[in-house]
């Protein structure tokens, strides 16, 4: 009976684990090697949605504040409604199909502001006039108004700001005695005005 464990045997064993070892390491680089090009795809993909989600929130804007009038309530021209709702809405579908967590969230700080800008310009007139509304595309000012209101199950940043935390080190009262007074008065910070 010949022993396995010769000569012969243990080279064509060893041969055959280099062997094998290599394809793995192949694989394994050419699996990463895949994965990074899916990866660099998906960022080059999501920064064009990004930067073309951008532009349709500020393009969205300028046609609706265009010819606004000196009261500081924007036009009532039905082009302009509409245009400014489809540009919205074209935001909304590049917006959707970002899925880089990095742009989703820039992209949810950006919508913000925006969306503030725009009730800055249609959402804090109480005032305005069933007349003012005629002739314009009932469906766009929806979308408009919708943009410009705050949304129920958006997150308020400030609703999770240690405010201890905030005023630690800092100098926030020193020298500003009508803050100090100010916050003594509010129920819900006044501990932090110390005496």
């Amino acid at each position: 009976m010949q022993s396995f464990f010769n000569e012969g045997n243990m080279i064509s064993t060893i041969s055959a684990f280099i062997a094998l070892s290599s394809a793995v390491f192949a694989l394994v680089g050419l699996t990463f090697t895949y994965k990074k090009n899916k990866f660099d795809k998906r960022l080059s993909l999501d920064k064009e949605l990004f930067d073309a989600a951008v532009i349709k929130l500020e393009a969205s804007f300028e046609i609706l504040t265009k010819n606004k009038e000196e009261s500081g309530i924007v036009s009532n021209d039905r082009s302009n409604w509409i245009m400014s709702a489809r540009e919205i809405e074209k935001f909304k579908q590049f917006k959707n199909k970002i899925e880089t967590e990095h742009y989703q969230m820039v992209l949810s700080s950006i919508e913000e502001y925006w969306s503030h800008k725009f009730y800055d310009v249609v959402g804090k007139s109480d005032l305005i006039q069933q007349g003012y509304y005629k002739g314009l595309h009932a469906g766009s000012v929806l979308i408009v108004y919708a943009f410009a209101s705050w949304k129920e199950d958006q997150e308020c940043p400030i609703d999770s700001v240690n405010y201890e935390n905030l005023l630690q080190g800092s100098k926030v009262f020193q020298g500003r005695y009508g803050l100090i007074e100010y916050i003594k008065q509010d129920r819900q910070f006044s501990h932090l005005a110390k005496s």
